[in-house]
């Protein structure tokens, strides 16, 4: 059976909406109208139902966060998917930003190490996004079979762009995620290929920020840009 969407639930995600995103210059109605009907509480610990859809970012265990909807709407519409375009989820979770990708029309792979987010995640996606496919593995390696992907979407901190990136993300493709940094706060970024160079990326950033790093992202990378 679907997940059961109560009423009350109903009107917390619309006041969401209205009072959190559209404020906040989220204006994309595609990504507006998946964010009112996606039942984000099924994201969340069972304790937290009441708080999951404030403007908070919410422990999920083990480190990991369910970040608040605001970092996430400002984040996906800066890489605003398209119908079948192929986006990886790299620490996915229990599966709301997965699921909002897939809402948006694309094909979604969603990498996850922790068993335990990931089932919680499989089970959110088998109800509510069918166009998601979950890997649980490490994620510093990417999934090389889906490859390559238009947009490749860190759902927590990096500190660096992991080696998988520069064999994994389309030509025209881009990466969007938070950028950690141990002299100053962490940013979102939205980041493109070089035009003459395929390993290195122009990296835009958007505002700053603070989510934990993912796990597996600590190691420092092969090369350089």
């Amino acid at each position: 059976m679907p997940l059961s969407k109560g009423k009350d639930m109903e009107i917390t995600r619309n006041l969401m909406v209205d009072d959190q995103l559209r404020p906040s210059e989220i204006t994309n109605l595609p990504l507006l109208s998946a964010m009112r009907k996606l039942p984000r509480e099924y994201c969340v610990m069972p304790d937290q139902h009441d708080v999951a859809y404030a403007d908070i970012t919410l422990p999920l265990g083990q480190g990991r966060l369910l970040a608040q909807p605001l970092l996430t709407a400002r984040l996906v519409q800066a890489v605003m998917p398209v119908e079948k375009m192929r986006v990886l989820v790299v620490g996915a979770a229990t599966g709301y930003t997965a699921a909002l990708f897939a809402a948006l029309g694309a094909n979604v792979t969603a990498l996850e190490s922790n068993t335990r987010l990931a089932e919680q995640g499989k089970h959110f996606c088998q109800q509510e996004a069918l166009n998601v496919s979950w890997i649980i593995a490490p994620l510093n390696a990417g999934v090389a079979e889906n490859a390559p992907y238009d947009v490749i979407y860190f759902d927590g901190a990096i500190l660096h762009f992991p080696a998988f990136c520069a064999a994994q993300l389309a030509a025209s493709g881009c990466m969007a995620g938070v950028m950690a940094s141990p002299h100053k706060l962490a940013e979102a970024f939205v980041a493109m290929r070089e035009p003459e160079n395929q390993s290195g990326f122009i990296v835009t950033t958007l505002f700053e920020t603070q989510m934990p790093l993912l796990p597996d992202m600590a190691e420092p990378v092969t090369f350089e840009f």
